[in-house]
């Protein structure tokens, strides 16, 4: 009897963008570091998506929240389709963001109790200030110990505009610099080792870096100094006290 996974392998096979060996790594990733809630960063037809949704129907646990802009309802098949036809939308929640994951990001984060997850793979944005912000908000998501998995770690503006000339005016007002940058590199190679994630790692062949949050705020507070995740509302340290 063949898997949800291979199942799903098959009926997702010709749609963009997630291929094969992603998915078997992802596959792997997953049930090797006993991951249950996943959090993806865009999904498109939701094709990474029913992936991850599959492992976890195999796994007989968990639970993915995915996010991407209203124009993917657009798309044919949209990730509601792609779900109904695979028989796993019990398994993810798609998000439509109205704008920008950003603005979903910062209600989950405003939620109370807050959800927390185990993994997060992050392919959207891809600039600097979109990645890099939306990572500082994932990060306050993202349970200690948890993984993060960013895609495209090579994009760059002008390598986007030459698949894809007419969306040159998403990015007049971009310097040349920054156009040649890789955002998410930058992201990675920077504000990951400064949020003191480690287990870092680059999948070439995928384009993928992968990262892992400290497994306690005191281990945070200890190499950098500082913590995020005191509540701004409490009292300053030391005050008050006798």
């Amino acid at each position: 009897m063949s898997s949800n996974f291979e199942r799903v392998s098959k009926q997702v096979s010709g749609l963009q963008y997630m291929k094969q060996n992603q998915a078997d790594f992802m596959r792997d990733f997953i049930t090797k570091n006993d991951i249950s809630n996943v959090l993806e960063i865009g999904f498109f037809k939701g094709k990474s998506s029913a992936y991850i949704a599959s492992v976890l129907e195999d796994l007989g646990r968990g639970h993915l929240v995915t996010i991407d802009k209203k124009t993917s309802k657009k798309l044919s098949p949209n990730i509601t389709e792609v779900l109904d036809n695979v028989d796993l939308a019990h398994r993810v929640t798609p998000t439509f963001s109205h704008r920008s994951y950003t603005w979903e990001l910062g209600k989950m984060i405003r939620q109370s109790p807050r959800p927390q997850f185990d993994m997060c793979y992050f392919d959207g944005g891809h600039t600097w200030d979109m990645t890099g912000f939306g990572f500082f908000l994932v990060d306050m998501l993202l349970k200690p110990g948890g993984w993060i998995i960013f895609d495209d770690l090579n994009w760059t503006i002008n390598k986007s505009l030459a698949n894809a000339p007419q969306r040159a005016r998403m990015y007049a007002d971009y310097s040349e610099d920054e156009k040649e940058a890789q955002g998410v590199r930058l992201v990675f190679e920077t504000i990951t080792n400064h949020l003191g994630y480690s287990s870092m790692r680059e999948v070439k062949k995928f384009s993928w870096g992968v990262a892992r949050k400290p497994a306690n705020n005191h281990q945070r507070i200890a190499e950098h100094g500082f913590s995020l995740f005191r509540n701004p509302r409490s009292k300053r340290a030391g005050a008050g006290a006798s």
